[in-house]
């Protein structure tokens, strides 16, 4: 009897290891038979990426959830370079796509020059200041002689023209962290940042208390997904139709709320990330 309960238990283990083998497989089939597309990230700071190592952060939910609604067509592999090298690879032929930004950064509001989705989301570049010395930006004026931070490779158009006409002073850091940590010190008058990043910074900081927001952004712009324009139509058309689908069942709102959170403000609430 023991050696027949041995012999039921052992095909027993054969058969749960033919699944598991035949599962790999028809994984590996799927996988094999994706075109593999590039979501080339110019960003490398939270929320959009939070860690490289464990693929973790809004660009890489993002792939993921264009791989899995793709239904094995497509798999987005992100790939994070530095902004400069990005202008770079944009010169290049081939088909990828630029995730979370804005035409105007490259040069392109007509849209005629890439391929564009439509808006995932808008966003906006804050004025940030340090709450014992809380600045109200009204216009360029309310800047005038100030000094502020920037991030090397973090570009902001406005307030590069602002540094060139020689309205602020500007000094320059290695990280966002750093920036908002000599924010909050009083060692500059304000910093300019995306709410997105500025909502997670703050928040992982603990500095809520210690900066203010004024109430008048410095612009607004929309975030879409670049498309090469060597890239099928048939890729732009259906990320057009995922974006717009994400946008109406609320699933990518999902996300934000995870990702991108202040306590007693929850970004992801307000009209304009849903």
């Amino acid at each position: 009897m023991r050696c027949g309960r041995m012999t039921v238990q052992t095909k027993g283990n054969t058969m749960r290891l033919l699944w598991i083998v035949l599962a790999l497989l028809c994984y590996s089939i799927v996988t094999s038979a994706a075109q593999v597309i590039e979501m080339i990230s110019p960003y490398d700071n939270p929320p959009f990426v939070v860690d490289q190592k464990k693929e973790q952060g809004l660009v890489y939910d993002l792939a993921s959830l264009l791989s899995v609604r793709s239904q094995g067509k497509y798999q987005f592999k992100v790939v994070v370079v530095p902004r400069a090298r990005l202008q770079k690879m944009l010169l290049r032929s081939g088909v990828y796509v630029v995730p979370l930004v804005s035409p105007k950064w490259f040069g392109d509001e007509n849209e005629k020059k890439y391929l564009w989705t439509s808006a995932l989301m808008e966003d906006e570049n804050l004025v940030l200041s340090p709450r014992k010395r809380a600045l109200e930006y009204e216009n360029s004026a309310s800047l005038q002689g100030k000094r502020t931070s920037i991030v090397l490779g973090h570009a902001i158009e406005p307030l590069d023209q602002l540094e060139k006409g020689g309205t602020v002073k500007t000094e320059s850091t290695q990280s966002l962290n750093n920036g908002l940590r000599m924010l909050a010190r009083g060692r500059i008058d304000f910093m300019v940042m995306g709410r997105m990043v500025a909502i997670y910074l703050i928040r992982d900081l603990r500095l809520e208390d210690e900066i203010h927001i004024s109430d008048k952004s410095l612009e607004r712009f929309d975030r879409k997904i670049m498309v090469s324009p060597q890239s099928q139509k048939e890729l732009h058309k259906w990320l057009e139709g995922e974006i717009q689908r994400l946008r109406r069942s609320g699933q990518w709102k999902k996300y934000l709320r995870v990702e991108v959170s202040l306590q007693n403000h929850d970004v992801a609430t307000d009209p304009q990330f849903i």
